[in-house]
């Protein structure tokens, strides 16, 4: 018995360790023959090369779609291949995704350092670290890379291999992808980059940060003249094309007059409404977007909000042009280029005064006159005891004083008198209800319900477009690359209110900027129709106004929901100055 636990006690070392240099190796190779690369060529949902137009044809946004895996016909680009096989791996074709003189060269120069300084990588090894790995520089790691590296040689062309390369490999600023990175320095797609163009892009590759154009131009051209010089010694490309990509001057994407506009949120925005209209056509591979977007509004918008302070408030603009539901400017938050939440769409706030249109315009439905009167005073419904906002009260006051004024007790007692549910059902027939639906609660009348910038910025300009209601969009029409006609805005409404109601609302809201609490949103010689609202403790400051065509939406407040010490006439000012700026309006600062 002694004899069989010695021999167990023998063998269990051995065991032990092959079975943990083994396990991981093939728990590697399942993981890799498991491999999809088809799902990640992807990420971004996004199977076809995009344009995207401003409503006067400037251009918002391009970017080439990920080189497609399975389809051979979707071919690199001669230039674009041969640069980063000449630069990165110039035996690519002819190894087994491990090149041996490159490993022994790598392993001579890392004895002679006396550490890991050099790792000899193919562009198939680059490929397992990007998917499989990371950049550690240790020898269990580059075990683990060559196993891969073998399997993915053995499993897939090397046009595939490189196209997954071509579309992970990270070049910088946030570009993934030779895709991703054609727009982000030059805004060009794939197949307009220049062969110096191509060679500067491949030269990030190494080391992004420190070959940046952006932080060290002379630098990233040098290394640009490196790969062109290697282009024409390993013969592809002529002495004529090296010596004009050399004296090719570089015109990066932010030195262009008609540059690309930066604000990622609202390109998603667009492209995901492009999505919507296009989900059913499968077979485009370039959607040229007509978008409603006015580029020279949007930059308007974003220098006056990126400059509003304090720093810790946030700001959200939207602007719909009333008659046909077109968005034509759209602020998701105060830095376009590094936001993340799209405050116009997905930030759901208390509505304040805003919402009080609803039960007047319900009031005036219902029959009740401007000139019926109510009684603006304390009053308790149960348990529930509202105030005016300072606390001040005026008796008998008319509907249309009440608004002006904008009293917390009238609409209440307007909505008790007309019913809860005949002022949701209103409500929703403009939108609103969708994002928070909305209860039987009587505070509701006052805006303590929560809804986006998007869906009461249009509520309102269903009232400047006399009461009919368009669905929201950023899109005018996508043709593919020919012209074809894709989709096109058919601008269809609703009709929500009569002439009638709808003229009396308006005549409210002209009252309130021009006499009222939306004071300060009103420009000499011009009519606005418009209303602020503000949450408990200042949290939330909202104004929504038109003119002429427009009717734009702005809110300003704390992520965080804190308290702050600004008033709903930030939001009407900042208002004022934004149409302003568009319309060449002087006003008094």
């Amino acid at each position: 018995m002694n004899g069989t636990k010695y021999k167990y006690f023998i063998f269990a070392p051995p065991i032990i360790i092959l079975f943990s240099i083994f396990f991981p190796i093939i728990n590697l190779t399942r993981i890799t023959l498991n491999f999809d690369p088809f799902k990640i060529s992807n990420s971004r949902g996004i199977n076809y090369s995009y344009e995207i137009l401003s409503y006067d044809n400037k251009i918002l946004s391009k970017l080439s779609r990920k080189f497609d895996i399975k389809d051979n016909k979707h071919l690199i680009p001669s230039f674009l291949k041969y640069s980063f096989i000449s630069a990165e791996d110039k035996r690519f074709f002819e190894h087994n995704g491990i090149d041996l003189i490159g490993l022994s060269r790598a392993l001579v120069s890392n004895i002679k350092s006396g550490y890991f300084k050099e790792g000899g990588s193919t562009i198939t090894q680059q490929v397992a670290r990007l998917i499989f790995l990371n950049n550690d520089l240790n020898f269990q790691r580059k075990i683990k890379e060559i196993i891969i590296s073998l399997i993915l040689d053995l499993k897939y062309s090397k046009n595939q291999i490189l196209k997954i390369y071509l579309n992970n490999i990270y070049l910088g600023s946030g570009a993934y992808g030779v895709n991703e990175a054609s727009q982000v320095y030059f805004g060009k797609l794939i197949k307009e980059l220049t062969l110096s163009e191509i060679a500067l892009i491949t030269g990030l590759a190494p080391a992004p940060s420190i070959y940046s154009p952006y932080e060290n131009l002379d630098l990233a051209i040098k290394k640009r003249n490196q790969i062109l010089q290697s282009m024409y010694i390993d013969g592809y490309i002529s002495l004529d094309e090296k010596n004009k990509a050399l004296n090719e001057k570089i015109n990066l994407n932010y030195q262009k007059n008609n540059k690309e506009l930066k604000d990622k949120l609202l390109v998603n925005f667009i492209l995901k409404e492009t999505n919507s209209k296009t989900k059913n056509q499968t077979n485009f591979k370039f959607l040229r977007i007509k978008s409603s977007i006015n580029k020279d509004w949007q930059e308007t918008a974003q220098e006056l909000t990126k400059s509003f302070k304090p720093n810790n408030i946030e700001v959200a603009l939207l602007s719909i042009e009333s008659n046909t539901g077109l968005i034509r400017t759209m602020i998701t938050g105060k830095n376009s280029i590094t936001n993340e939440f799209n405050r116009v769409t997905s930030a759901v706030r208390p509505l304040g005064s805003t919402f009080k249109i609803i039960p007047y315009a319900a009031a005036l439905i219902e029959g009740i006159k401007f000139s019926d009167q109510f009684e603006d005073l304390p009053t308790c419904w149960k348990d529930y005891c509202p105030k005016n906002f300072s606390e001040n009260y005026q008796g008998k006051i008319t509907l249309i004083e009440s608004f002006k004024s904008s009293s917390n007790i009238v609409p209440l007692k307007i909505t008790n008198k007309i019913g809860l549910k005949k002022i949701i059902n209103l409500a929703n027939k403009f939108g609103l209800g969708y994002k928070q639906k909305m209860e039987e609660f009587l505070p509701l009348a006052i805006g303590s319900y929560g809804d986006n910038l998007l869906n009461i910025t249009n509520a309102y300009a269903v009232i400047n477009s006399n009461g009919n209601s368009y669905k929201p969009s950023t899109l005018e029409k996508i043709e593919s690359i020919n012209g074809e006609l894709i989709w096109e805005n058919k601008f269809l409404s609703k009709k929500i209110l009569d002439l009638k109601v709808n003229k009396s609302l308006n005549k409210l809201l002209e009252k309130s900027v021009s006499e009222g609490t939306a004071i300060a949103a009103s420009i000499q010689g011009e009519k606005i129709y418009g209303k602020t609202g503000t949450s408990d403790g200042n949290r939330d400051l909202w104004f929504i106004g038109s003119i002429n065509d427009l009717t734009t939406g702005v809110w300003i407040g704390s992520d965080k929901n804190n308290k702050t010490k600004l008033s709903s006439g930030n939001a009407a000012y900042l208002w004022k100055k934004f149409i302003s700026k568009i319309y060449d309006f002087k006003i008094e600062k």
